[in-house]
């Protein structure tokens, strides 16, 4: 077995709803994990030298000045390999990140790491809910803030409560 129980269970348990949080990208919207939090716990569940993230590739694949603000957009695979008992399982996860600021220095390095960051995510993410795998599922709808609206016949949305 790779796992120890205690990580067995730290892996099965439930997403924590005050963890997720919500953004909106055109007309949808989205709930989703900070990178910074999907650290944290694959700290807490695998060790701190219980894994590793190694960067394979980075790409920049969009640049743009508009006036005085600069576009860049980069796209990542990240490889995560975590060392359970005498195996090492082995994630990859690839993602895209774009950034428009004032300068075009920040524009690339906001892209760079939100496409690093995401890719990051992307892998540790099949590891199970502690690291937002409910946020992909029709399980999304057990966490309160992410049920998606659908609309009454007047128009309105209302939140979706049917199962």
């Amino acid at each position: 077995m790779p796992f120890d129980l205690k990580q067995e269970r730290k892996l099965r348990a439930k997403l924590r709803e005050s963890f997720v949080r919500k953004r909106q990208v055109g007309d949808r919207e989205f709930c989703y994990l900070e990178g910074w939090h999907v650290i944290t716990e694959a700290n807490r569940i695998f060790g701190f030298d219980g894994w590793e993230r190694e960067t394979q590739e980075t790409r920049c694949v969009y640049t743009k000045q508009n006036g005085d603000k600069y576009t860049a957009a980069y796209v990542a695979k990240v490889r995560v390999v975590v060392h359970a008992g005498d195996r090492q399982i082995v994630r990859d996860g690839s993602a895209a990140g774009e950034a428009t600021t004032d300068s075009p220095g920040r524009a690339h390095e906001i892209a760079l790491k939100a496409a690093e960051t995401d890719a990051t995510k992307r892998a540790l993410v099949t590891f199970g809910n502690p690291f937002g795998l409910s946020l992909h599922s029709a399980q999304t709808d057990a966490i309160p803030a992410c049920r998606k609206p659908i609309s009454n016949p007047d128009g309105d949305s209302v939140v979706r409560i049917e199962k």
